[in-house]
């Protein structure tokens, strides 16, 4: 079986939102086929690769450039879009909601209609939150809940401020192309040191673009770590045990194995980042399938993280 985590979905009612600012939309920061609101369009990709399942997300990015109100209603959207494809189609899709949590009673509201009304199997949220960190106590009452009702949380990267040299326009994209693996992992630093995850233990986290800088840096992080071992109540590397990657690196075949050597084959899940990429996103589909596969691991190991730990 293959499941692709990270499938994002911009239905037309969402697409009529972002037309409004500058980031989403033909000609605009972030293209995308607008044909991936078909659901015969995803179903013909995923047929001709064997994809099983998609867990229909949002990307938070598409909340650039609004405010609390509207980014909750394209939040709104997003999870009644997804789970109508759901209905649907029962075997083919499972809803992962998107909340943003710029205004929390907002935030609370949706995450609980959310499990009560949409068939939610995981959430999904910014890297930041217009420049707050994941870590403040405000976004507690969030995490109690989602681990409450035991769903993983999938942050997805986004813009930060500060730091002009990764503009997009003058920077060549240096935002969208490091930036984001760097706020994911600026994220991930923040729940680890400013005590979230020892709060919510049984927290999980999937990291997008397969676990971004941890991988590549992991012994770097655990070498350093003795100059901040008064910090935490244990050894980083216990921590590993909450992240989990999805495989979403656009087809860098050495991204694989060095995901494996940190996730292992229980923590590591297939994902695409359709529908953006080239081809109308065919070739993320293709492209990660093929870096998974590529693996010189057992076959079983493929078997997990092609599907195997999604499902479960």
């Amino acid at each position: 079986m293959i499941i692709d985590i990270y499938s994002h979905h911009i239905s037309k009612s969402v697409a009529e939102i972002l037309a409004r600012k500058k980031y989403y939309g033909k000609g605009k920061q972030f293209p995308y086929p607008e044909e991936n609101g078909d659901p015969e369009v995803r179903l013909k990709l995923m047929d001709k690769y064997g994809v099983d399942i998609q867990a229909l997300s949002q990307t938070t990015p598409v909340l650039l450039g609004f405010g609390p109100d509207d980014a909750a209603e394209i939040c709104r959207r997003s999870n009644n879009d997804n789970y109508t494809l759901c209905k649907l189609y029962p075997k083919r899709f499972v809803n992962i909601c998107m909340i943003s949590l710029l205004n929390m009673k907002s935030a609370m509201k949706e995450l609980d209609r959310s499990i009560s009304e949409l068939d939610c199997r995981g959430v999904t949220i910014a890297s930041n939150q217009n420049g707050k960190g994941l870590d403040s106590p405000k976004y507690f009452p969030f995490y109690e809940k989602v681990v409450q009702h035991d769903l993983p949380i999938l942050i997805h990267p986004t813009h930060w401020g500060s730091y002009p040299l990764v503009d997009m326009d003058k920077g060549w994209r240096m935002m969208h192309l490091f930036g984001w693996p760097f706020d994911t992992t600026q994220a991930v630093w923040r729940l680890i040191f400013g005590g979230v995850i020892d709060r919510f233990p049984t927290m999980k986290i999937v990291m997008h673009h397969l676990g971004a800088m941890f991988p590549f840096f992991a012994r770097r992080v655990e070498q350093n770590f003795r100059l901040l071992a008064d910090k935490l109540p244990r050894h980083i590397s216990e921590y590993w045990g909450n992240l989990y990657g999805d495989t979403a690196t656009d087809g860098t075949i050495a991204s694989y194995p060095c995901g494996y050597a940190f996730f292992g084959p229980d923590r590591m899940m297939y994902g695409s980042d359709y529908p953006f990429g080239a081809e109308a996103g065919e070739d993320f589909i293709r492209s990660n399938l093929k870096g998974v596969k590529s693996m010189d691991i057992p076959s079983r190991d493929k078997e997990r993280i092609l599907g195997g730990n999604a499902k479960k």
